[in-house]
């Protein structure tokens, strides 16, 4: 009787961890096939660690952000999750809106993007050194700012990325998750991330 409970309680655990790894590997391939693509251009990222082996650090223009250019939401603190509200408008993404939570119902020509606010600076100082209402900056990271490439690119991709070149494509749902489906070289598609 109890070598049959032990049994059944492996087999419970087999497949729970089955359920499990299926859901995550679900959701991914739900993700990489939404219809929502946007085009994220990078910005120079320095130093690079090369002890991870072949992979890009990536910084995306929508990373950084000043209120004088952007609306920024006031009540975003350090460690909120951030919905940053984008045009699919022309050949990359721009930001319109930096959210405290996702809006409503989007546009056909918007898409939604969320990350995690890594600090905001608040001053009444415009860069430029005049007054301003709102001289809000603030930092956001995703978790697409690095990427496994195939092995011997990296360090190609990384001059093309500093060279303002590199756009990442990326997939995106409504609730603003987001996946890196490509990669492109001053517009055209070089890599495309397999479903598994």
């Amino acid at each position: 009787m109890s070598n049959t409970r032990i049994l059944m309680g492996i087999a419970i655990a087999v497949l729970f961890q089955t359920a499990l790894l299926s859901q995550m590997v679900w959701a991914q391939i739900t993700l990489l096939s939404s219809p929502t693509e946007v085009v994220l251009k990078t910005t120079p990222v320095d130093p690079r660690d090369i002890f991870r082996g072949d992979y890009v650090i990536l910084n995306y223009e929508i990373s950084t952000f000043d209120g004088n250019k952007v609306p920024i939401a006031s009540s975003l603190e350090s460690g909120d999750d951030a919905y940053v509200l984008l045009s699919t408008v022309g050949s990359t993404a721009t930001p319109l809106e930096v959210l405290p939570t996702a809006p409503g119902d989007l546009r056909r020509d918007q898409a939604l993007i969320r990350g995690r606010v890594n600090y905001v600076l608040r001053d009444n100082v415009a860069t430029t050194g005049e007054d301003c209402r709102d001289c809000t900056s603030i930092v956001i990271s995703y978790p697409i700012d690095s990427y496994f490439v195939p092995e011997g690119t990296g360090t190609e991709l990384e001059q093309y990325r500093d060279e303002r070149a590199l756009g990442v494509i990326v997939a995106l749902n409504e609730e603003g998750d987001a996946a890196i489906k490509g990669l492109m070289i001053e517009g055209r598609k070089i890599y495309d991330e397999p479903l598994f």
